[in-house]
């Protein structure tokens, strides 16, 4: 697969790029308890996560200058079920540019070929058509309309539960 980006396990000193956007209420409004993080926080959150064998965390870099481009992850494993989480979070300076779509991608077949996967989940908000495009490009399909799911900015939204089997 030819692709403009890389798939690097995470690391502490990674800490400094995720604070560029872990505090971005657009980036991260599928947080369900947004509040902000700090670093301390979010430095624990990382050492809890080097420590599971159910979550699988990786950086995003361009392979050509080896700029962060932002965060992906396999969470949630259930290794009697086969499947996970899907979790993907691009700077907003480099929204629209195709990232999270090879993010993705490598992603997935990480997930299907090293761990097993055979089956991967995620969650959208049920307006961001831009999302759903890559997904559905991609291979996922719509399981489910989560209703009123997230409450956000003062009002609930809806999300879509999608997945895609290997």
């Amino acid at each position: 697969m030819k692709t403009r980006v890389e798939l690097r396990p995470l690391k502490l000193s990674d800490i400094d790029n995720i604070m560029q956007w872990i505090n971005d209420p657009d980036i991260v409004k599928n947080f369900q308890n947004f509040k902000g993080f700090t670093k301390k926080e979010e430095l624990k959150f990382l050492r809890k996560i080097f420590k599971s064998k159910n979550d699988y965390v990786f950086s995003i870099f361009q392979k050509a200058d080896g700029k962060y481009l932002g965060q992906c992850a396999i969470n949630q494993i259930s290794w009697q079920n086969k499947l996970g989480r899907f979790a993907l979070f691009i700077t907003k300076e480099n929204w629209g540019k195709g990232y999270a779509e090879e993010a993705i991608r490598l992603l997935i077949n990480y997930a299907f070929k090293k761990l097993k996967i055979h089956k991967i989940w995620g969650v959208c908000w049920a307006t961001n058509k831009k999302a759903w495009h890559i997904y559905k490009k991609i291979g996922f399909k719509k399981e489910g309309l989560l209703r009123d799911e997230y409450f956000w900015r003062g009002k609930y939204h809806d999300l879509l539960r999608i997945a895609i089997v290997r």
